[in-house]
């Protein structure tokens, strides 16, 4: 791997344990400088199955959504189940400054490797869990997954058109808050304790991420307007007008909340088509005000939008102020000029796969720079680097070790 440097998390060692709901907070922590090692059951974890592969061919080292997740961390096997992977898990956290975890509650505690049991031995460790519901309250044990987590956090009851069952967000995106979240909360409480040398427990929900994450879910808008959103197509019900709108070439995005940035739209429809209607003042004011003519707006809007192609309405849009942008392919994200320009995607060489492209930094510091610094770890890759080289196992002791399903 390429050296840390000035990374803003270099020096930091980050233990992760983690299924789909916290790898994303690991390669965010990893790729910001921690040295994250990923600990998986011996034959590898369970996300190396998830589809798309590499050139649809399953194999443990080429499904895309791993090899992404886990970049620039390092990677071992161990069987936490069982005495002796408990006994070496328990040297590592001597050595973590965060465990990154998500069992079920309660799991780790149960096989001694829980917060209290850890924390004995090295009273600054971070101990960062997310789960579906939290370490507490009455639905802590209840099963949970991406789909659970965006339909009762309120994200599907406003996804998808109005007589149609509702549909999930692509992406994962409940998973992807809540290991963001974590990653957050990981760094504040990672700060905490080198100020304080107390180490804590944080506790994600999934859930309570879904619900939090964006008022557009419902309970902001009703303490705000008293409206209780609901689905309406490619529309977002609290910004009228809003939604996908056809042009010459393609589709265009456009949201509209304050009432200057309506009033800007209306006179472009005007100049462009004559529409006399749409500068009517009763369309002015808040979203709410035009809750009743969304309908209507559309047809004002695609009659603009289908005259001029995307580009002419992106940046004709950006230019009063409006917020239109492509509805991009993901073969169009790859071109963007933008992303081109600020040299957004970065390339990653992958042992067995080859070069692959990657999506760049999703910040940039201005003294602690972000880097892939190296692709995701194989199975059990660096078992002999790790246990050996800086926990002192022998090579009989960790061959044996392997023999015994250990590692």
């Amino acid at each position: 791997m390429n050296a840390a440097g000035d990374a803003a998390l270099r020096g930091r060692r980050v233990l992760e344990v983690a299924d789909e709901k916290g790898v994303y907070c690991g390669k965010l922590l990893a790729d910001m400088g921690a040295d994250v090692i990923k600990v998986e059951p011996p034959g590898g974890d369970a996300t190396r199955r998830i589809p798309p592969f590499w050139r649809d061919e399953p194999h443990p080292d080429r499904s895309l959504f791993f090899l992404y997740m886990n970049t620039s961390k390092r990677g071992i096997t161990l069987d936490l189940t069982k005495p002796a992977g408990q006994a070496l898990f328990k040297r590592l956290a001597e050595t973590a400054h965060v465990v990154l975890e998500t069992f079920p509650p309660g799991y780790l505690d149960a096989l001694g490797l829980g917060y209290r049991s850890l924390e004995a031995s090295n009273p600054g460790l971070v101990f960062t869990s997310i789960t579906g519901f939290g370490q507490s309250g009455p639905h802590r044990h209840y099963a949970s997954c991406d789909l659970v987590a965006s339909a009762l956090g309120g994200a599907m009851h406003v996804t998808g058109a109005a007589e149609d069952p509702p549909v999930t967000l692509a992406g994962s995106q409940a998973h992807q808050m809540a290991s963001s979240f974590a990653a957050a909360s990981s760094m504040i409480a990672l700060f905490h304790s080198t100020l304080r040398g107390e180490g804590q427990h944080v506790d994600i929900s999934v859930e309570e991420t879904t619900s939090s994450v964006t008022h557009i879910c419902g309970a902001g808008k009703w303490l705000d307007d008293g409206i209780v959103p609901r689905r309406w197509g490619t529309g977002l019900f609290h910004s009228v007008p809003s939604g996908a709108y056809p042009c010459k070439d393609g589709k265009v995005y456009l949201m509209v909340n304050r009432p200057l940035h309506w009033k800007a739209l209306a006179e472009w429809i005007h100049e462009v088509t004559g529409n006399e209607e749409v500068l009517d003042p009763m369309f002015d004011g808040p979203s709410s005000n035009r809750q009743p003519y969304r309908e209507l707006l559309d047809l004002f809007i695609s009659e603009l939008t289908t005259r001029l192609t995307v580009e002419e309405v992106y940046h004709e849009g950006q230019r009063r102020h409006i917020a239109f942008t492509p509805v991009n392919t993901a073969t169009d994200v790859t071109r963007d000029a933008q992303l081109l320009a600020r040299d957004y995607f970065v390339e990653v060489e992958h042992p067995g796969v080859g070069r692959l492209r990657y999506p760049g930094a999703p910040y940039r510091h201005a003294e602690t720079p972000w880097s892939i610094r190296g692709p995701a770890p194989r199975v059990g890759e660096h078992n002999a680097e790790i246990y050996c080289g800086e926990l002192g196992v022998s090579e009989d002791e960790l061959r044996a070790l392997h023999a015994d399903g250990i590692v």
